[in-house]
Formats: structure tokens, sequence, C-alpha cells
């Protein structure tokens, strides 16, 4: 690791280098640094099959076993390499691969080991089913290149890297000759012993730091300098004015909280994206866990799965393999906006236990979808009133819940298409809908916020409860409420607007609450799938891991770390979040420029609850990476 001073001074030589044409130094500083991995060359020599080159200069940024996006590049290379020597029949170098290079991944896959050994038996591998369209090197190459691409450019290791800075040249020649006419004015002239230049590179190396120390303190406070400098310039403050105001900020939250403040210190991975950016408005995992449902502002679906590949034979949800979006051709599953009220539209959805059927709308019709085809199936119940909460019944995949905009709930019967029950007892819209299947019991809640428990099987009002939110440090504003059941089925997890609490069920008692000393509205919050954490997402950017049994914030990932913008005037914030429904430790959050990413905690410990000396540990690793 460098500092930022030396960064910025390895970068200045680098773009040295690549001005006086030395072409192979700037290469071989780009791999001995670290700093910069140069993808234009990457592909040039995998293009041209320079393939001794390709692994050295690969090598200087991760290694095969590093984690699974290593391993999917070096396996696609290794593999390109193996395919050609059989192609141009060079048996013996295609032995030579498989035994060295691909040997290596034998024990994650013993399957795909012994297709490529077969392959050794063809005459022509195009004779392989998987392998009849396989034309020549070079087109093969470019498939093998766009595949890898993707992957780079997901690579926790290289994030950072892929582009080279904005480094004004003039500026730091000028600086350097700044230098040089201040060692003339006020020093001694340079010793022979060292010579002219010595001197001055010394000199220069203080005052560029001096220059630029600004910029490192705030790095030191989790705020990339890029971002503080280009604010800096929309303000018009200079750096001495804004220092204490980050300073202050980063004090709100306590001293014992462990801050993330750089991408390295987790496990990241943002989801590919549409070219339309729009707010993702409702999150959540697949009940089978190998897939996130997004939901966005203009109606659309968005469904990422991880598949079963080579490398992940358990088509998990992970931080770590880039999954595929999912779509019907040029498709995707779309909700009716016709009827919709665009300025109080509310979107929601729900999925079925087997990941067969989405129930979903935007403000408008509810339309049903079938997960597998993303045909629509039926639309109904067109506004107004508006729906405002869905849930599938438990016991029965064709009844299905529908809170509503006039504060009734309704039980419907798809088969019917028809209201089966009314339930009324609410004041404002209804806004969460939750089963204890434990219980058997329904909790509802609405924007007032006022809780009532149901009987599942009768539809009986058992008990009801208006809770006091609003106070003289309560934001003024609209805000959803959110209900999630514990694993347990006998507590849930309340969010509204800066109230988080566990209350349980039965009696409607608040067992556990979260004291925050200041108003940070909470957009949404869940349980890990343990029930062990609470993952919650706030207005101001921030993300908290909390120990669900006594709310203890254990972590605080800083906005910084997913790149939300310094500047005030661009609003970018979380407003979804959902946890992974196996995986305690993987959550996922969706902003309002239509990015979501993937969480998880870093090796070797690879859990959010840890102990400060854990913590210290990990942060570390995380600072190598």
């Amino acid at each position: 690791m460098y500092n930022f001073n030396e960064e910025v001074l390895l970068f200045f030589l680098l773009h040295c280098f690549t001005e006086e044409g030395l072409k192979e130094t700037v290469h071989t500083f780009e791999r001995e640094s670290g700093l910069y991995f140069d993808f234009k060359y990457f592909e040039e020599v995998v293009l041209t099959g320079r393939w001794d080159e390709v692994e050295k200069y690969l090598s200087g940024f991760t290694k095969v076993e590093d984690n699974n996006h290593s391993i999917k590049i070096y396996f696609e290379l290794r593999k390109q390499r193996y395919f050609e020597a059989l192609d141009s029949n060079d048996q013996s170098k295609a032995i030579e691969i498989l035994t060295k290079d691909l040997k290596v991944f034998r024990s994650r896959n013993e399957e795909v080991f012994k297709e490529l050994t077969q392959l050794l038996t063809y005459n022509n591998i195009r004779e392989h089913e998987l392998l009849s369209t396989y034309q020549d090197a070079i087109s093969s190459r470019k498939i093998v290149m766009n595949e890898i691409k993707e992957i780079i450019e997901q690579h926790p290791m290289l994030k950072g890297k892929l582009k080279f800075p904005d480094i004004d040249c003039q500026r730091l020649k000028h600086l350097l000759n700044a230098s040089l006419n201040w060692q003339h004015q006020n020093n001694a002239p340079a010793s022979p012993e060292h010579g002219l230049f010595m001197n001055h590179v010394n000199h220069f190396i203080p005052s560029t730091a001096a220059a630029i120390n600004q910029g490192t303190a705030l790095n030191n406070l989790g705020v990339p300098s890029e971002c503080y400098i280009r604010e800096n310039r929309k303000s018009g403050k200079n750096l001495e004015d804004l220092q204490p105001d980050l300073i202050e900020k980063s004090h709100k939250i306590s001293e014992s909280v462990f801050q993330i403040c750089t991408p390295s210190q987790c496990h990241m991975l943002l989801l590919p994206k549409q070219p339309e950016e729009n707010k993702i408005v409702r999150l959540a995992y697949t009940n089978s866990g190998n897939g996130i449902l997004a939901l966005t502002s203009n109606g659309n679906h968005l469904l990422w799965l991880w598949t079963h590949t080579s490398i992940d034979m358990g088509a998990k949800a992970t931080a770590q393999v880039h999954p595929q979006l999912a779509k019907n051709g040029l498709e995707f599953m779309s909700n009716d906006l016709t009827n919709a009220n665009r300025e109080d539209l509310v979107s929601c959805f729900a999925i079925s236990k087997a990941d067969s059927y989405l129930l979903s709308t935007s403000g408008g019709l509810v339309s049903l979808f079938n997960m597998v085809s993303f045909k629509t199936l039926v639309t109904f119940m067109p506004p107004p009133p508006m729906v405002t909460s869905l849930a599938f019944y438990p016991k029965d995949n064709n009844t299905f819940l529908i809170g509503l905009d006039d504060s009734s709930i309704r039980v419907y019967n798809i088969h019917k298409h028809d209201e089966v029950q009314k339930l009324e007892g609410h004041s404002k819209r209804v806004s969460a809908l939750a089963f204890s299947n434990t219980l058997n019991i329904l909790v509802s809640a609405d924007a007032s916020p006022q809780i009532i428990v149901w009987d599942s099987s009768s539809w009986e009002k058992l008990r009801e409860r208006n809770l006091q939110i609003d106070g003289p440090n309560v934001p003024q504003m609209f805000s959803e409420t959110h209900i999630q059941f514990h694993p347990d089925q006998q507590n849930f997890l309340f969010v509204h607007k800066i109230h988080l609490a566990i209350y349980e069920a039965t009696e409607l008692k608040c067992v556990n609450q979260w004291d925050s000393n200041f108003p940070t509205v909470i957009c949404q919050a869940t349980f890990s799938s343990n029930g062990q954490m609470v993952y919650a997402c706030f207005l101001d950017g921030n993300l908290a891991i909390f120990d669900a049994s006594n709310f203890q914030m254990h972590y605080n990932i800083q906005p910084s770390v997913y790149h939300l913008s310094s500047i005030p005037s661009v609003k970018i914030y979380p407003t979804v979040l959902a946890a992974h429904p196996q995986k305690p430790n993987q959550f996922a959050v969706g902003l309002t420029d239509g990015c979501v990413y993937v969480f998880e905690p870093k090796e070797p410990c690879g859990n959010w609850i840890m102990s400060q000396v854990d913590k210290e540990k990990a942060n570390s690793i995380g600072s190598q990476g």
C-alpha cells in the first residue's frame, strides 16, 4: 500500500515513462507497483496470444487463489491456451497445460476437468458438442476477452485501478520547477557527490506533500480526495474551512463502531445496470437465494441470477461472482402505470414461496407474473384505492393479501378473481403486512403508525397498538412503515422514520429498541437470515449493521464506499435493503440512481459480528487488498 503522496508521485513517473515511449518499463512499473491495470495492454496481449506475458502481468495484481473472480479469469485464459494447443494438434503442449496449469482447478470441479481431459481423445475438438461452434484462435480469444472484461470490471482487487487518474502534469512540473527555484534561492548548491537533481528531488517530495496534505487528511477520514476537491471547487471554500465540518460529522457515531470507509474493507459487488437509471424502490432476494429482484420507479423488474458455473456449483448469490441480468428477449416484467397517480405513487411486490410467481404494482393495476417465462398472467384492481402493500398467504399461493390506500386490507383469491374478505381497523394507508406461521397471525401496520394483529384463519382482530413516534426530533416527512418477522416467528422488526425496534407479536410489547442520539431517517431495515443482526440504510447514505440482541452498532459503512456523490445538490442515497435468505452475512442495497450493491464481510473472519481484534485483523487484510 502507498500513501496519497507516494501514489501521486508514482503516477507522475508512470506518465513520464509513457510520454517517453518506454513501453516495457511502463508495464513492468504498473505490474510491480500494482497501482494501475492497463486493460488495453492486457487485451492486446490476450488477443495476440502472448500467454506468458498475460499471466506475468496479471500476477502483479491478483493471484489465481485470491477469490472467485481471479479463479474465473485464470481458468478462462488457461482453458483457451489448452483449446488452441489441441486445435493445432500439439498434444505435448496440451498435456503440459492440462497437467500443470489446469490441474489447480480440478478440486473445484472434477467433472469439468474430466471433460477437458477427454478432449485429448478427439482428432478435432469441434466434434465435442460444447465446442461445435469453435471457429479459430482469433475469434475465440475475442469471445474469452469479452467474458473476462466483465469479471475484471467487477473484481474487488482491481477496483479503482482500471482508470488512470486525471493528473495535471503541467501543474506537477510547475511544482517541481518552483521547488528548484526555491532551492536555488534558499539553499546552498547541491553537493558534488549527490548531484544537482538529487537535492532538488528530495525537496520536491516534502514540498509536494505539504501542498496536498489537506487531501491526505480527508482521505484518512474516509472521504475520497477527488470528491473533496470537486466539492471545494463548487462551494468556493478552502481546505481549512471544510476539514472541521468533516471531522465533526465523523464523530456523530460512537468510536466503538467499526468504520468501513473504503471498498477494500469489505466484499462489494455492483450488479449490472440498465442504460436508463431509475430509482430502486423495492428489493428482495428470491427464496432460493440464487437471485435478487428489484423494482424501479418506472415499473420495471430487474432480476439478477447466479447460475451454476464450473467455479461455483452452489448457484447462490454472492458478492464475489458476477450474476446475469435475466430477461425475456428485450423485455422485462413491467407494471402497468396507466392509472397510476405519479405524484403519490407507491410501489410494492411479493414473491411466492417457490419463486414461481411475482405479485407487483407501481401505483396502478396489480400484475401477477410468471417468474420463469416473465409473462403477465393477469392484472386486476385498478385504482382508486391504490394498492400500498402485498403479501402471499402462506397456506395457499392462490390467495394473497392487499393493503390499500383507503386503510383497508383485502383477502383476494386469484382463482375466484374475487375478494374473499375485507379487514378494517386501520386509520391510514396500510404499508406493511407480515405473517407468522408459528403463531398463525397476520401483523399489519399503517402510516400513522398503528399495528394490528389478526388471526390468519378467521381474520378476527386480536389486538392493536398506536405508537407515539412523532416529537421535536422526528423529521416531519412521509416515511413508510416496515415490518419483518424474526426467524423465531415470535418477534418482529418494526421500522418507521427514526424508530427501529423489535416487538413481541402476541402482546405487542417492545422488547428491544435502538436509541439514536441524532434524528437520522431510516429508509429500511431487515433481519439477517439467522436473526442475529439487523441491517439498516439511512437517508444520509450510511449503512449500519447492528447486533439484534441489543442494537449495538458494530459496523457503519460510509457513503464514500459505494461512490455516492459528495456534491450536496446531487441527492443519491440508499432507498431499499434486503438480506440473503440463507447467508446471514450478505445483504443488498438499492439506490436512487438505479444501482444495486451486494455486501459481504472480508475473510478470514467472514462475519459482521466479531471481536475488536478480529475487526482490526480484517481491516488490516482489507487495506492490503
